[in-house]
């Protein structure tokens, strides 16, 4: 019997016998093609109690470590073998990105419901075609720091920062979900680290093309009779194109006191190009509109004109059902006609826009631009409000320039 062995070994162990012989054994390794695996093979003999004797029970486990492996062993210690079990059988039980990004998908909510499916289809086109390729196939626990920033440097296209950031920022949104304390690796840490990588070309530009009274004349001479009211609306009333299109009849009271257009719904677009009616953008795009004086004249020309019936679309395509962006951009008298009578590259969106900035030049102060806007957010009205500001500090700095407030000395 042994009474002290030799510091651990990576194959086999030596003892030393009470005779002061040396003993040496070892386990096959488990998944021998043998099919002795885990078998404890002890040498035939013992070895003389000398330094030779060790050295010699030594060889003769390597010995024996060299046989195995010629037989096909794939040598591990028992303890490694162990390890290795456990971290199969824990990625079996673990989801993969691409299966927790599909549930994550599926279940995803923000604080107004659940994702549009505008931007749902968005985000399957980010996974399919930056995401998944790369990240899909290994386990949550598998999505490292290093694996991130080698997927962020080789695969994202950089040249495009907006898609860039869009992608990481989605992909960092699903590790979190994984790895709060209610998820699948509750108390990881999420691998997404990079610093500035979901801010990179995330500051919006600000909005140029102010519409003036010379553009806005243009406008109405060149547009389509029938969407002369849209002009109004998106200028007075600060409405989205997708929400205007889903205007009916029954949503517009000019009677009332103030005249109201109920905004309770909008127009988007899905997956090969299928329309639907949806909700507003955010919570605070569901609101009563108040509706300037200039836009009940129009709005009242346009009814009487355009519209029958009293859920009849105010502004429907030629064979009825809403009108589509293309059509309202390429029609003669449409969006294109209009750019190129006012000789720039406007968008039917700087009509809001500069709704909301001649807002703010009246000293609108944010929450009501944000009313103006149906925006929950308070960035699109900060912009305007500071684009608005620094017109006010240039003209100041103007305007004083030449005063002279000193004393007589």
């Amino acid at each position: 019997m042994a009474d002290a062995k030799s510091p651990r070994r990576r194959f086999g162990q030596l003892a030393r016998m009470r005779s002061g012989r040396w003993q040496a054994r070892f386990t096959v390794p488990l998944g021998h093609p043998s099919g002795r695996g885990g078998q404890t093979v002890t040498a035939p003999h013992t070895f003389e109690g000398t330094t030779y004797g060790k050295e010699a029970a030594a060889d003769w486990l390597r010995d024996e470590e060299r046989r195995l492996i010629a037989e096909g062993a794939a040598w591990s210690t028992l303890a490694e073998h162990s390890a290795a079990e456990r971290a199969q059988a824990q990625s079996a039980t673990v989801l993969t990105f691409a299966e927790f990004s599909a549930v994550w998908l599926r279940t995803r909510r923000t604080k107004h419901g659940p994702l549009q499916d505008s931007t749902r289809r968005a985000y399957r086109l980010w996974l399919d075609k930056y995401l998944l390729p790369t990240l899909g196939d290994l386990p949550l626990n598998d999505v490292t720091p290093t694996a991130i920033l080698r997927w962020y440097e080789d695969v994202l296209p950089h040249d495009k920062p907006k898609t860039t950031r869009e992608c990481y920022a989605l992909g960092s949104a699903i590790m979190r979900t994984a790895t709060a304390a209610d998820g699948v690796l509750p108390g990881a840490v999420n691998p997404f680290k990079i610093d500035g990588a979901g801010s990179i070309g995330s500051r919006s530009r600000a909005r140029t093309e102010v519409i003036d009274d010379h553009d806005l004349h243009v406008i109405m001479s060149t547009v389509r009779a029938e969407w002369r009211a849209m002009v109004a609306l998106a200028l007075g009333c600060g409405l989205r194109f997708g929400e205007i299109i889903a205007l009916r009849r029954s949503d517009v009271d000019l009677k009332a006191s103030p005249p109201v257009v109920r905004v309770t719904r909008a127009v988007g677009t899905g997956p090969g190009g299928r329309r639907y009616e949806k909700g507003p953008k955010s919570s605070a795009g569901e609101r009563d509109q108040r509706v300037p004086a200039s836009v009940v004249d129009v709005l009242n020309e346009h009814l009487r004109a355009y519209v029958t019936g009293r859920d009849g679309l105010l502004f429907p395509a030629p064979g009825g059902g809403w009108l589509s962006e293309t059509r309202f951009r390429k029609a003669s008298g449409g969006w294109l006609d209009v750019r190129d009578a006012v000789g720039r590259p406007i968008n039917f969106h700087d009509l809001r826009a500069t709704g909301a900035t001649r807002m703010a030049q009246r000293g609108a102060h944010i929450d009501e631009v944000k009313v103006f806007l149906g925006d929950s957010s308070t960035q699109a009205a900060e912009r305007y409000v500071r684009a608005t500001q620094s017109r006010m500090d240039d003209l100041t700095a103007a305007a004083f320039a030449t005063v002279d407030f000193g004393t007589a000395g």
